[in-house]
């Protein structure tokens, strides 16, 4: 196994973490991964009315579509404007793998051309899906962590709150052990949030900053909190 800057760097994120853990013990780390879970829950329920709210303004989704451009990754101009009628699926397929776009933009252009997603809005080009689908995704991503951040903020003052006026009891023998565990626990979760912000960046970044992808791609921890990230997974692309 070979480490690159960006593992050594995650790596640290985990030893303080991991210190945090034992620093605030058990129950202060085990509430604090709780505050996570229930941040990252409601900001999930909040992506459809959120990202609703963001693409009712059509001077704010143009900018965002423009800034996105996801028919800039098919590198074909006269195939972006093919209809996805006149495509067969193993077509389709290989443009979307050839396209390279950020993960879990292909699977969700996929899922959308399969599925007609835009078709009421009278979008039918295979470059249109990629613009339409990268950009709803771009949003709902953006969405999801300004909610989580906004509840995990309100959260944490709480407990901040709690701990001062109670102070929360320690477990005796053992108490900074299991918050360490804890610990490590909650920055597996940090990274899989961190590793949301990579979509967005890379869609930016496209073709600009190659050295970004391949410190990605050559990251043995990076390819599991970002290929294998649940809260991406979580993310719809309409």
């Amino acid at each position: 196994m070979t480490l690159n800057l960006l593992d050594y760097a995650i790596l640290l994120v985990f030893a303080l973490f991991l210190l945090g853990g034992v620093y605030k013990g058990f129950l202060n780390t085990l509430f604090s991964i709780c505050a996570f879970i229930v941040s990252w829950l409601v900001g999930i329920l909040c992506v459809p009315l959120g990202a609703r709210a963001v693409k009712s303004s059509e001077a704010l989704f143009n900018m965002m579509l423009y800034y996105t451009e996801g028919s800039e990754y098919i590198g074909d101009a006269e195939l972006s404007r093919m209809p996805v009628s006149a495509l067969s699926t193993a077509e389709i397929n290989d443009i979307v793998a050839n396209a390279d776009v950020p993960y879990p933009m292909g699977k969700r252009i996929l899922e959308n051309i399969a599925g007609e997603a835009f078709a009421a809005d009278g979008v039918s080009t295979i470059g249109d899906y990629f613009n339409q689908t990268i950009v709803c995704v771009f949003i709902n991503i953006l969405v999801f962590l300004l909610v989580f951040a906004i509840i995990r903020l309100i959260l944490g003052f709480i407990l901040s709150g709690v701990d001062y006026a109670w102070k929360l009891p320690e477990l005796r023998a053992g108490d900074g052990i299991l918050g360490g565990g804890l610990g490590i626990v909650h920055g597996i979760l940090g990274m899989f949030l961190f590793f949301m912000l990579l979509p967005i960046g890379l869609v930016f970044l496209a073709g600009k900053l190659d050295f970004v992808t391949d410190l990605v791609n050559g990251s043995f921890f990076a390819h599991f909190f970002y290929r294998s990230n649940f809260l991406l997974g979580m993310m719809p692309g309409i």
